[in-house]
């Protein structure tokens, strides 16, 4: 029987979960061993921008599908395992729930966080350069200011508030750990280098172009990147209108959802260039371009 409804296709799997996760940190790991072995800035320049992609995969595709209950069978798992895709990149599942669902019940109204970072970026501009915006301002500082607003300053900010405290003592627990460790080991350079430099430019880069893509200059709100390269790496996150339409949907479930709910969705992109072409689009009437942001 052909399946036709959102429910059809909301199931948990745990093998393939914890090997998609189990990929994407054997990547990172093979990555960082081959570039100190070549010992070579210009390996060097690649392999973090390579590793920021798999940092991403974990640290947002697949913490994204955790905050939503997507990957276990088991619902506790989801926080219990966070150690593997949320406390690495200072975050938490409580956290992002916080803000993240917000967005999914407000989407593009007073509430959701979208518009306002719209604003901040430069894009509603009638004069804006989205190239610039898009590729040149993150590789040249962007990038940094978002992972010190968006990961590092609710990092220390949740130290003085207890309430959140009680939520997040398991990431200072792990970095205590991590950094204890790397420094009595003598290796405290390669976590420096191989994991905070690629989270704190490479990771942020991608982070930016993410959030614009899945929203900016669309007709129905929301875009999907349909493209196999993409979606292999990132865990199915580029279909992110059927992930609007059933946020319960797995990820491994989100292209055969799809294909059967919304293969006719207006803002459909197959690359980075498709989507760069649809950021260029002239504002007409049935494009969300803009929300007016109130400021206090």
């Amino acid at each position: 029987m052909m399946q036709n409804k959102p429910i059809d296709f909301i199931e948990r799997n745990n093998i393939k979960s914890l090997l998609a996760l189990l990929r994407d940190w054997i990547a990172i790991l093979l990555i960082i061993a081959f570039s100190i072995w070549a010992d070579n800035i210009v390996v060097y320049l690649v392999s973090i921008w390579i590793i920021g992609l798999f940092q991403f995969a974990l640290g947002e595709a697949m913490l994204h599908e955790a905050v939503h209950d997507n990957l276990f069978t088991e619902k506790s798992w989801h926080e219990k395992l966070e150690f593997i895709y949320g406390l690495p990149f200072l975050r938490t599942i409580h956290y992002y729930r916080k803000h993240h669902f917000a967005h999914h019940k407000y989407l593009w109204s007073e509430g959701d966080y979208v518009p306002e970072d719209y604003e901040i970026l430069g894009l509603n501009k009638q004069d804006k350069n989205v190239f610039f915006i898009m590729f040149i301002k993150p590789f040249f500082g962007l990038s940094l200011y978002y992972f010190l607003v968006e990961v590092l300053y609710p990092f220390i900010q949740d130290i003085w508030t207890f309430d959140t405290l009680k939520t997040s003592y398991k990431r200072y627990l792990f970095w205590i750990i991590v950094i204890l460790g790397f420094s009595w080991s003598g290796h405290l350079g390669i976590l420096f280098f191989y994991w905070f430099v690629p989270l704190s430019w490479c990771f942020s880069s991608y982070s930016i172009f993410s959030e614009v893509q899945q929203h900016f200059n669309t007709y129905s709100g929301t875009r999907s990147l349909v493209n196999p390269f993409y979606d292999f790496l990132f865990h199915n996150g580029g279909y992110h209108y059927v992930h609007h339409l059933c946020p319960t949907i797995p990820w491994y479930k989100l292209a055969e959802a799809h294909q059967a709910l919304c293969a006719d969705n207006p803002d459909i992109s197959h690359g980075i260039m498709d989507t760069y072409r649809q950021f260029l689009r002239k504002t007409q009437d049935g494009i969300v371009t803009q929300i007016i942001v109130e400021r206090g």
